[in-house]
């Protein structure tokens, strides 16, 4: 699995990771949601890490995700924004289905 993330971003997420830290084996976890055919979002979650989570660590970064979800993070890109106080997720080539339902959107 392949996350890239700017140097300003793992900084805020270190901040926060330590915030939240009290013993506990905590991690990011980016969750894919659904927005519609072609333009994927995705939550970001401080979370304990699970027994049968995926874990890889990204500029000193734990990042978490369940085997299903690697397909979907594989390629993402993060950055921090100071004007809007919001990380910015993208993923450049998010992998879709095909069984996008609406007229004109070709997905993929």
């Amino acid at each position: 699995m392949n996350i890239r993330i700017s140097p300003l971003a793992a900084a805020r997420l270190k901040v926060l990771l330590h915030w939240e830290e009290d013993g506990e084996n905590l991690a990011v976890r980016l969750v894919p949601l659904t927005s519609g055919c072609g333009t994927p979002s995705f939550a970001l979650e401080l979370t304990e890490v699970r027994p049968d989570d995926h874990v890889i660590w990204v500029e000193g970064v734990p990042f978490t995700c369940p085997e299903s979800d690697q397909a979907w993070l594989n390629g993402i890109e993060m950055d921090w924004n100071r004007e809007t106080g919001r990380f910015s997720i993208h993923h450049p080539h998010p992998p879709f289905d095909g069984n996008c339902c609406l007229p004109g959107q070709n997905p993929g």
